[in-house]
């Protein structure tokens, strides 16, 4: 009688011992499983670049690829899908980077592109406030971004103030004056100009200040010294004029009654 008893209950604590070992397992199951939506660039016949993305064991073309490349995959807003960070070009100097992501309600793959900032995104994604961020800049000014529910919020902007106490009025970037179309305009013979007005004198009337984009200009070069890498208006004045400078090689320009001069 008390071996019967003792087989049940060693009986019973082996069943019980198995109902955790297959609750274990189905848990590490679960916490093992992959990425639901995975990136990859798939090269078309025309060698071109697409984004296609495996979701639901489905491997589908997202519609989106001419030149593209992906830098970084991962779910950055936290709703349980990944998005890819994404290079783009226009097939010459012009590039750009969006963020590819599945859009819920129309059950289908889009983007969002980090278009017309004062800076250049780094290659790189990382941690701020407990959310993945996208920077851009130096020390001296980088913005922040992050990428929300198929929108790219700023969320940092920082100048390092100018120990002269200078201040920037006006800033023409050309990477972002012009458009990625716009920058490879000159490779295919057309030239783009464009103009912005400003009173640099004080007299109430405005100068016309007009630009056009160089092709082949390695804009980041400091070397280029008869390309202006940024252009400036600077709050300070030489004889009455607002004094200009010329962005990277921190060349100031100062009016001596006739015309500027270094």
């Amino acid at each position: 009688m008390t071996q019967n008893k003792t087989n049940i209950t060693l009986a019973f604590l082996l069943i019980s011992l198995m109902a955790f070992s297959c609750a274990g397992n189905s848990k590490n199951s679960e916490g093992s499983k992959g990425p639901q939506i995975e990136y990859r660039v798939v090269e078309s016949d025309d060698y071109s670049q697409e984004i296609w993305a495996t979701k639901d064991g489905q491997f589908q073309n997202t519609g989106i690829g001419d030149v593209v490349w992906i830098i970084d995959q991962r779910d950055y807003d936290g709703d349980g899908l990944e998005e890819a960070f994404i290079g783009e070009s226009a097939g010459g100097s012009a590039s750009w980077s969006s963020i590819v992501f599945f859009d819920k309600e129309s059950n289908t793959f889009r983007k969002v592109e980090f278009r017309n900032l004062d800076v250049s995104l780094n290659d790189s994604v990382e941690k701020w406030n407990g959310k993945w961020s996208f920077t851009g800049g130096n020390d001296a000014h980088y913005v922040r971004f992050i990428y929300e529910k198929g929108r790219i919020l700023k969320v940092e902007d920082y100048t390092k103030p100018k120990p002269d106490g200078t201040k920037e009025l006006l800033v023409i970037d050309p990477n972002t004056a012009f458009t990625p179309e716009e920058q490879e305009a000159p490779f295919h013979g057309r030239e783009v100009k464009k103009q912005v007005s400003y009173d640099l004198n004080g007299d109430g009337k405005n100068e016309i200040i007009e630009y056009s984009y160089q092709s082949g200009v390695r804009w980041g070069d400091p070397e280029v010294d008869y390309h202006w890498l940024e252009f400036k208006i600077l709050s300070t004045k030489t004889n009455g004029v607002y004094d200009l400078a010329s962005g990277i090689r921190g060349v100031t320009y100062r009016w001596n009654g006739s015309k500027y001069l270094k």
